[in-house]
């Protein structure tokens, strides 16, 4: 702790003593000041195990989120196609799986209406009064507002304006510009035009009709105004291209699932690892480590590893219902390891008990309780690891109280001290003003006498 002491308030104090008050002053003030200096050493310390908290409780994120990737991993497919000019499919989450039959007889498709009359310019006025072009998408109706300003091109954008599903566009033919209409894929969203008071002219039939996409999944009939089949497998998304036949095969991708748990191991090691490094106590200095004796890293801790233990007897395979079966055990200093032999053969064998094993409906799989550990740790309501940072950072306030209090207390101790060295200094410089007079006055009358004799 450095301190200017007196220096702002007495210049050159005590060059005219013997004594140097200004030395005097600072010692003072110095020793004063030491307990100062330990509350900071104190606080330095609490702050550092603070830090040393906010790390542990970061790596726990870190292990929850490899944990959540192995548990998004379970519903995560691969979806192969024997024909792709068939039928493509976009994966969500599912738990289906297997190999699934699919033949399409028709795709689905919506309207084409093209007007029957051209106009020579994209510009040509399409409305020779005020009016409107009203028509219905299916049941819903829609509705635009026409005059004689009102271009073809402004037609055809006041149009897709609605957001009816129908959409306007303009085809130039090689002599003339044409408006045509395409509707929604599906014969639910037929096109009746209600109102025209435009020179764009349409006859009574489209010139492409519309027709539902025809198909069977697994032999089971399907009838789709649209050619995106969603959920029909549940969490798929199988989007028709063609006429044909074609085989999807969903499979679980078993090789980034062992990344994923690879890295959850690892995330827990380092955990483990920090842990140990910041639970010593060093008897020559008397200083521990942020977690010794810590009951709430010892909680966590405690509560991670009995994720791992016991049986998993929801799953109707016996031989795949703990860790251990998956390849997941511990070394005697408590690291996790991880055998990924024997997790791909679980996998291959029964991979719907692997699920159970990890996470299951229940929740209570291995990834799922790891959980629940870290989010009972880490909840700002009373979460061990909260409550334990919160108690440090009250140290902390407090200590910082117990500083600013003690400062005050010490300048007006400092300040008192200048007061009084300065009037000692005053009186030590009156005292020898006193005696170079006096000195001067034996002299003169000692010179007096001598001249005398």
């Amino acid at each position: 702790m450095s301190m200017q002491v007196g220096s702002n308030y007495i210049l050159g104090l005590g060059n005219t003593s013997n004594l140097n008050l200004q030395s005097m002053l600072q010692q003072l003030v110095t020793a004063q000041s030491q307990p100062i200096v330990n509350l900071q050493a104190q606080q330095t310390q609490q702050q550092a195990y603070l830090q040393t908290f906010s790390n542990f409780s970061s790596q726990l994120t870190q292990l929850q989120t490899s944990a959540n990737t192995v548990i998004k991993d379970l519903t995560q497919q691969t979806a192969n196609l024997s024909n792709t000019s068939v039928a493509t499919v976009n994966t969500i989450q599912t738990s289906a799986s297997g190999n699934h039959t699919l033949n399409v007889t028709q795709l689905a498709q919506g309207q084409t209406w093209v007007s029957t009359n051209g106009f020579s310019s994209q510009n040509n006025q399409v409305a020779t009064a005020n009016g409107v072009f009203s028509f219905s998408v299916g049941n819903q109706g829609y509705s635009v507002n026409v005059n004689t300003s009102t271009t073809l091109q402004g037609l055809v954008s006041a149009i897709n304006a609605t957001n009816s599903g129908l959409n306007a566009s303009i085809v130039y033919n090689g002599s003339t510009y044409n408006l045509v209409l395409n509707t929604p894929t599906g014969t639910s969203n037929n096109l009746t035009i209600n109102t025209n008071n435009t020179l764009a002219l349409f006859g009574s039939t489209p010139n492409q009709a519309s027709q539902d996409a025809q198909a069977t999944l697994d032999g089971i009939s399907i009838n789709s105004s649209s050619n995106d089949l969603k959920n029909f497998i549940q969490g798929l998304d199988i989007q028709l291209k063609g006429i044909g036949n074609t085989t999807i095969s969903l499979n679980y991708d078993t090789n980034q699932l062992t990344q994923d748990i690879q890295t959850f191991v690892t995330n827990y090691n380092n955990l483990l690892k920090y842990v140990n490094q910041n639970n010593s106590y060093n008897s020559s200095t008397n200083v521990s480590g942020a977690f010794f004796g810590s009951n709430a890293i010892q909680s966590v801790m405690t509560n991670l590893l009995n994720s791992f233990l016991g049986n998993f007897n929801s799953s109707t395979n016996q031989n795949i219902n703990s860790a251990m079966s998956l390849g997941l055990s511990f070394d005697r200093n408590g690291n996790l390891q991880f055998n990924a032999s024997t997790f791909q053969q679980a996998a291959s064998q029964d991979f719907n008990a692997v699920k159970n094993v990890l996470s299951n409906p229940s929740n209570n799989g291995i990834m799922d309780l790891i959980n629940k550990a870290i989010n009972n740790a880490t909840s700002v309501k009373g979460g061990s690891l909260t409550t334990a940072q919160n108690l440090i950072q009250n140290q902390i306030n407090s200590l910082q109280s117990q500083i600013s209090s003690m400062k005050q207390n010490l300048q007006n101790y400092q300040n008192n001290l200048v007061v009084q060295f300065s009037q000692l200094n005053t009186v030590m410089n009156q005292m020898q003003f006193q005696s170079q007079y006096l000195t001067t006055m034996f002299n003169s009358l000692n010179g007096k006498s001598s001249s005398s004799g």
